[in-house]
């Protein structure tokens, strides 16, 4: 098995993002230009972690401009430059579309990305949710379907539905394991690993019975695996290196596929080591039973995370965390993913009591009223919080330390506005039929 501190090279990511770049002066993120060739002072990075848009053949161009006469690099991934006395220049041409994080050997405070090509960026501002309203057949609040025309959405939660395409009856998704720098809060920056760009990973929802392909391309500088956590599946699909597979070495690309037939909220993770999960290779996997999803007005998850990343709810520290929205009286559903990679968290929902509904994707015979759950490692829990009273409620662990300092919140804390007034609830849209030999859109 890979141990850390063995060379490798990793290739090119296929991601799909759209980022700006601050240059050294501007004062703010402009797009990048459109001409073949990027230079990159590399005092513009200092305390401003920069990320460049480029497209596939540019060349970007780094300059050691500090004027203190230290030496300098351009060091991450596939960017290896040698020492980089003052003046010196490093020169590199992107030739296929990816993300690559990088830094100096000499000082970390120089940190940044190059982004090739793509749509969606990410971090910022995300669009509003995208849930089912009300009173759709036969399931009570969320349609008996997933993925609806395959496309990419945000999912109002500081996660994303993973798109898809249909090829001979089987949905298909692309995963790319790439680094990342993510900022998990105001000015703190952290150096992730990330499926197509994403920490979480994209949510790949599908209907019990649905058949799966995931094709996982490995752009990382070690190798990795995914494993399809709480899934019934073939042994050779169930993602363990050196056990049912070899690992994917970095450059690489593994196909796994297998039928959906454990219905409920589960998730998926890199199974190399806890490091790689702690850094953001995970994301939500959920199976739409045959007789419909459990009945709510809202459909959010959390995925808690302690690990490098810092304790993280979908990647983002207290006060970057995505505020959740609902209103009195609605059914609102929270899916809590206990990520880890170490520690467990007791979580609190301020307003008054929850019920829990499932755990690890299995209903409960009886449910379980409460205000607080334990989420180990590994286990996924199903709540419905129905909020009685408007304003700002909290959800966070209860461990203080995990969500409060000196200085307030922080870490492992994120609030559901709930509003006395009619929120509008955008609609999950419904499955089209699947056809042999037809391509779905994604």
């Amino acid at each position: 098995m890979f141990r850390r501190g063995d060379p490798r090279t990793p290739r090119l990511i296929a991601l799909g993002m759209a980022f700006v770049f601050a240059t050294a002066g501007a004062g703010a993120l402009a797009p990048a230009a459109s001409a073949a060739v990027h230079t990159v002072p590399l005092s513009s990075l200092r305390e401003h972690p920069g990320t460049l848009n480029v497209a596939v053949g540019d060349t970007v161009t780094w300059v050691n401009d500090l004027g203190d006469g230290s030496p300098q690099s351009v060091t991450g991934g596939v960017l290896n430059s040698p020492e980089l006395p003052q003046g010196a220049t490093y020169s590199y041409t992107f030739t296929g579309p990816g993300t690559y994080a990088y830094r100096s050997r000499f000082a970390q405070d120089l940190l940044g990305q190059v982004v090739v090509a793509g749509a969606n960026p990410a971090t910022g501002v995300l669009p509003p949710n995208i849930l089912s309203p009300p009173n759709l057949p036969g399931v009570g609040g969320i349609a008996p379907v997933a993925g609806g025309d395959g496309q990419a959405r945000d999912l109002g939660d500081g996660t994303q539905l993973a798109p898809y395409r249909v090829v001979d009856g089987v949905k298909v998704f692309t995963l790319d394991a790439a680094p990342m720098n993510l900022e998990v809060s105001p000015g703190k920056v952290r150096q992730a690993y990330a499926f197509n760009g994403l920490v979480p990973g994209p949510v790949i929802r599908v209907n019990e019975g649905d058949r799966i392909r995931v094709v996982v391309r490995n752009h990382l500088p070690e190798p990795t695996s995914v494993h399809w956590h709480g899934m019934q599946l073939p042994n050779d699909q169930d993602g363990v290196p050196d056990l049912t597979q070899q690992a994917i070495e970095p450059g690489q690309t593994y196909t796994y596929e297998f039928t959906a037939v454990s219905p409920g909220t589960h998730w998926y993770h890199s199974h190399m080591d806890g490091d790689q999960e702690g850094r953001g290779l995970y994301g939500a996997l959920e199976v739409v039973p045959r007789g419909g999803d459990i009945p709510a007005d809202r459909d959010y998850r959390l995925m808690i995370g302690d690990g490098p990343l810092g304790f993280v709810f979908n990647g983002k520290s207290f006060p970057s965390t995505t505020q959740l929205v609902a209103r009195v009286g609605e059914r609102v559903h929270i899916r809590l993913i206990g990520t880890g990679p170490e520690m467990i968290h007791p979580i609190h929902v301020h307003g008054g009591y929850f019920t829990v509904v499932a755990q690890d994707g299995r209903p409960l015979k009886v449910p379980q009223e409460m205000d607080t759950v334990n989420v180990g490692v590994g286990q996924t829990y199903d709540i419905i919080f129905v909020p009685q009273n408007p304003g700002k409620w909290m959800i966070h662990c209860h461990i203080f330390s995990h969500s409060e300092s000196a200085q307030g919140m922080t870490g492992l804390v994120t609030i559901l506005q709930v509003d006395p007034a009619a929120v509008p609830v955008p609609t999950l849209p419904s499955l089209p039929p699947i056809l042999p030999g037809t391509t779905g859109q994604g």
